[in-house]
């Protein structure tokens, strides 16, 4: 029986030492890696783990996001994993495939795992706005001039609801305004 590591990332992201790290705590001798742009079905360092397996083998991986790019894939892979007599060992949960475990604690894991490999899909493109100067969230209504203009109007003592009429804006927006 060997350990054999596989990991997973987004392009040359920082969790790949953190895994590889973890994998080699885990006793791996061998690893294999995938660097991934897409969710191709049977990613090229996981066909060659599959063709290293042998019956008895323990497959080690850091947690669920990193055997699976979607739960369908997940699944897949872990049925090719066992079809060649292997198991499963996912550190950060601490599980083995061949524990006994209830079909609430399977779903629970499951919706765990979906949870993970969304976050794990989504961060690339987070980050990747992020770095062009992208934020989240809905655009802001108004301008810095208009801020400018709310706030010379509110000084000149301009009543508010004729400030507001005239920016269609509502009277929270506006004293969101006036405290910038």
């Amino acid at each position: 029986m060997k350990n054999i590591g596989y990991l997973k990332g987004f392009r040359q992201d920082e969790s790949i030492d953190f895994q590889k790290r973890e994998l080699k705590k885990a006793g791996c001798s061998i690893i294999f890696k995938d660097i991934l742009s897409s969710s191709k079905a049977f990613p090229s360092g996981f066909e060659m783990l599959l063709e290293r397996l042998e019956t008895g083998d323990r497959v080690v991986v850091y947690n669920f996001a990193k055997l699976g790019s979607s739960l369908s894939q997940l699944i897949d892979h872990v049925v090719a994993i066992q079809n060649r007599g292997a198991y499963l060992y996912f550190v950060e949960e601490s599980i083995e495939t061949t524990m006994l475990l209830s079909f609430s604690d399977m779903f629970h894991l499951l919706k765990k795992g979906k949870v993970r490999i969304d976050k794990e899909r989504t961060k690339p493109g987070r980050v990747g706005a992020k770095a062009r100067g992208l934020l989240g969230g809905r655009p802001e209504k108004i301008t810095d001039r208009q801020t400018q203009e709310i706030k010379r109007l509110y000084l000149e003592d301009i009543p508010i609801k004729s400030i507001c009429e005239r920016l269609k804006i509502s009277r929270p927006t506006l004293y969101k305004y006036l405290k910038r």
